[in-house]
């Protein structure tokens, strides 16, 4: 679903958050050296971490009153907690939320590219339904940063997420596009939320 975006467009995004993505690659000192043992709810669960880390700073979190009020946090959690706040810090809360979204694409992708698409009605296959949603938000909300026009994006997408699009043009005319990611990273936590459990 890029249709909406010229190879020039493709390039300013890619170029705008280089650097941001070059600094969040340190934050996934937890996943395993061989990127093929992902897996779809690897991927999202690593994301979904990050993402609430990002909305509570969005919620002015001091990172220290936030540490403290998780009494159960890892040490392996507390690193990537102060490594995310450090990269809002380096850089700001949107490029963070695009990097984080941008990361999670990356790794369903290889996911895909190692095990294909999970058998219907299991958990993988809901982690992998969660992982094709948020992409799609993703790039509705690249298309809004690019100032694509609703009239141009819109009818690219699915007609059953129509409606979804419209809706974050309406989110980011009215409260910005920190909002539209604010509400995209909710969204992935529901749809995981849905997925049965074992």
């Amino acid at each position: 679903m890029t249709l909406f975006y010229t190879t020039r467009h493709i390039f300013q995004v890619k170029n705008a958050i280089a650097s941001v993505l070059a600094l969040f690659l340190s934050l996934q000192a937890t996943a395993v050296a061989d990127e093929t043992k992902h897996s779809y709810q690897s991927c999202t669960v690593i994301t979904t971490e990050l993402l609430t880390t990002a909305q509570l700073y969005g919620r002015g979190i001091p990172l220290e009153s936030l540490i403290e009020s998780l009494p159960d946090l890892t040490p392996e959690g507390e690193k990537k907690v102060k490594s995310t706040y450090s990269l809002i810090n380096k850089s700001d809360l949107i490029s963070t939320y695009s990097a984080i979204n941008s990361d999670y694409a990356k790794c369903a992708k290889k996911v895909y590219s190692h095990q294909g698409k999970p058998a219907y009605k299991t958990r993988e296959y809901g982690y992998y339904y969660c992982s094709g949603e948020n992409k799609l938000r993703y790039e509705i909300i690249l298309a809004i940063f690019l100032k694509r026009t609703r009239e141009e994006v819109i009818p690219q997408i699915p007609t059953s997420r129509q409606r979804i699009a419209a809706h974050y043009f309406d989110v980011a005319e009215r409260d910005g596009l920190e909002a539209v990611f604010d509400l995209m990273a909710s969204s992935l936590k529901h749809c995981v939320t849905q997925i049965a459990p074992l």
